[in-house]
């Protein structure tokens, strides 16, 4: 019995100075994780070359479920290769729709830890009910690259395309 309790004893100081020591109070940390990006998802600082593989051709617009009385849009993701990377770049996925003043992205960062293939999503987005009333909008999808060539900040589009929304109840 004794040498259970001894054993509980040391079990219980090692996790209690494994705590105190990653705690606050001593800045030791047991992680080994490094992100290779300082910026996060707003680094640019490093190139890469970017071949788009999937370009949504179409989108829609479809009326809510649950009484909710909202159109929600409904983006496919688009699919890039990132080969030669070096550092961090930002990728950028958007969608616009002049005629309703709709304009929706989500970013991306690619390093040289991530995978070659990327997908990249639109958030969901909703619109009121009085919005919609065509059958059909035009929009455009770009995916736009963000990153540095021969010492300079570039911002260049990687793939651009003209796409139809249909609007679906």
């Amino acid at each position: 019995m004794v040498k259970h309790r001894a054993a509980s004893v040391i079990v219980i100081g090692v996790i209690t100075a494994t705590v105190f020591a990653s705690g606050p109070f001593v800045p030791v940390d047991f992680t080994t994780y490094d992100n290779p990006c300082e910026g996060g998802a707003l680094s640019s600082e490093g190139s890469a070359t970017i071949e788009p593989l999937s370009v949504p051709e179409s989108a829609t617009f479809t009326r809510s479920e649950f009484g909710a009385e909202v159109w929600k849009l409904d983006v496919p993701d688009a699919t890039v290769r990132a080969t030669d990377v070096q550092g961090c770049v930002r990728l950028t996925y958007e969608i616009n729709i002049d005629t309703l003043g709709l304009s929706s992205l989500s970013t991306a960062t690619v390093s040289t830890q991530s995978s070659e293939k990327s997908q990249l999503s639109i958030p969901k987005t909703t619109l009121s009910p009085d919005r919609i009333d065509e059958d059909h909008y035009n929009a455009e999808v770009r995916l736009i690259y963000h990153g540095m060539e021969n010492g300079n900040t570039v911002e260049r589009p990687v793939a651009s395309r003209n796409i139809t929304v249909g609007v679906t109840e």
